[in-house]
């Protein structure tokens, strides 16, 4: 049998990286960790996922731990559900994950005088190190130092 050519020997070898049930498992663990990670960012729990999928909440720890496959149908509702693009939950391509939606989501449940707590401890951060950096005013008209 004639020796394989060095082209041939990659192309062989990059499919076998991306075949077979090792390549699969991979896959579908990179998956189940992407959408993990979707759903906690959005602040939703496995069973609110279960809810809207109308599957059992232990099937979608399946999915996440990537021990059960995922089909079209469920990958395009987890997609609208995380408002992620289906590209971005196969791995395919890069979402830049807003930083201030995190924060957002944990305030919203906040008393108005918490907000403003909140408010004033991210100005105190934002300024601090920056030379005369000022306070804001209120919505009252008065700096939140003259508040307290």
């Amino acid at each position: 049998m004639p020796e394989q050519t060095g082209g041939r020997r990659r192309i062989e070898d990059a499919r076998a990286a991306t075949e077979g049930p090792a390549a699969d498992a991979t896959e579908e663990a990179a998956l189940g960790a992407r959408l993990k990670e979707a759903r906690e960012y959005i602040g939703l729990l496995q069973e609110d996922v279960a809810t809207v999928l109308g599957i059992p909440r232990t099937s979608v720890h399946a999915l996440e731990a990537g021990k059960r496959k995922v089909t079209g149908l469920e990958l395009r509702r987890l997609a609208r559900l995380y408002r992620r693009p289906v590209g971005w939950l196969l791995g395919e391509e890069e979402v830049k994950l807003d930083d201030a939606e995190p924060l957002f989501r944990a305030t919203a449940t906040l008393s108005e005088e918490d907000k403003e707590q909140v408010l004033r401890f991210a100005e105190f951060l934002a300024a601090a190190g920056k030379p005369g950096g000022g306070g804001r005013r209120t919505a009252r008209g008065t700096s939140p130092r003259e508040d307290q």
